[in-house]
C-alpha cells in the first residue's frame, strides 16, 4: 500500500466516521489531553473501535494507556484489536498519524488510513515502505489531508496545545516555518488566551477556531 499525497475530501457530517473522530478529539481537549480522535471501520463502514488521546490524564478505560506521551488516539484504537488481518478495515483519524501510529497501523495489518488534518512533523514518513519487504507489504494506504473548517480545527488545536507547553521548542519552530498559517492561529490562541471554552459544543468550537483564522487573514 502507499501514501496517497493528494487532498482528500473528508465527510465530517453527523454520523460519519470522521465526525465521530472529531467528537473524540474534542472530548480529549475537554479532558486536558492532546486533541486527537480516531475510529476504525469494518468493510461495510460500521465503527468497530474508537479512541482518543489520553496523554494528559491519570485514568482511561480498562486496557488503554493514559498519562504517557504514547497514549495516542490511534494507539488507543489499535490496542483494542485481536491479532488478525484488517486489510479491508479503515482507520480514521483527525490528525496525520505520527511515526509511532503509522508503524502501529502497519504492524496491526490495517489496510487503509484516512486523516483529516496534515501534520508537517510527519513529512517523509511515506518512505517507511522502503525500509524492507515486510514494511512494504503491510504498510496501509494512507489518504489525506482533508480541508475546510474541520480540517483547520483538527490541525490548529493540537498545535496550540503543544505550543502552550513548549512555546519556543523545536517542534513549534518547525510548524512556524512549515505551516505558517496554522501556526499563526495556534500561537494567537496561546499568546492571547483565545482557547475555545470547554463548555462549547463541537460545532461552536470549530467555528471559534475558524473565526480566528479568518480574522488573521484580514488583520
Amino acid at each position: 500500500m502507499t501514501h496517497v499525497a493528494y487532498p482528500a475530501q473528508m465527510d465530517c457530517e453527523t454520523g460519519t466516521p470522521m465526525r465521530r473522530a472529531l467528537e473524540l478529539a474534542w472530548d480529549a481537549y475537554c479532558a486536558g489531553s492532546f486533541p486527537v480522535g480516531a475510529v476504525l471501520t469494518e468493510p461495510a463502514g460500521a465503527i468497530v473501535a474508537e479512541g482518543r488521546n489520553h496523554a494528559g490524564e491519570s485514568t482511561a478505560p480498562d486496557g488503554l494507556m493514559r498519562g504517557t506521551v504514547i497514549a495516542h488516539a490511534e494507539m488507543s484504537v489499535l490496542a483494542q484489536l485481536p491479532q488478525s488481518d484488517y486489510a479491508d478495515f479503515t482507520l480514521w483519524t483527525t490528525l496525520e498519524p505520527c511515526l509511532l501510529c503509522q508503524a502501529a497501523a502497519t504492524m496491526s495489518h490495517i489496510g487503509h488510513v484516512r486523516y483529516l488534518a496534515p501534520d508537517s512533523i510527519c513529512d517523509g514518513l511515506d518512505a517507511l515502505p522502503s525500509i524492507n519487504a515486510h514494511a512494504k507489504r503491510r504498510y496501509p494506504e494512507i489518504v489525506g489531508p482533508g480541508f475546510g473548517a474541520e480540517a483547520t480545527f483538527a490541525a490548529v488545536l493540537p498545535m496550540a496545545m503543544l505550543a502552550s507547553s513548549f512555546r519556543y521548542g523545536s517542534a513549534v519552530g518547525h510548524y512556524v516555518a512549515s505551516s505558517p498559517a496554522a501556526a499563526a492561529v495556534a500561537l494567537r490562541i496561546v499568546d492571547d488566551g483565545l482557547w475555545p471554552s470547554r463548555d462549547l459544543g463541537l460545532n461552536a468550537a470549530i467555528d471559534h477556531v475558524a473565526a480566528l483564522g479568518n480574522s488573521a487573514t484580514t488583520d
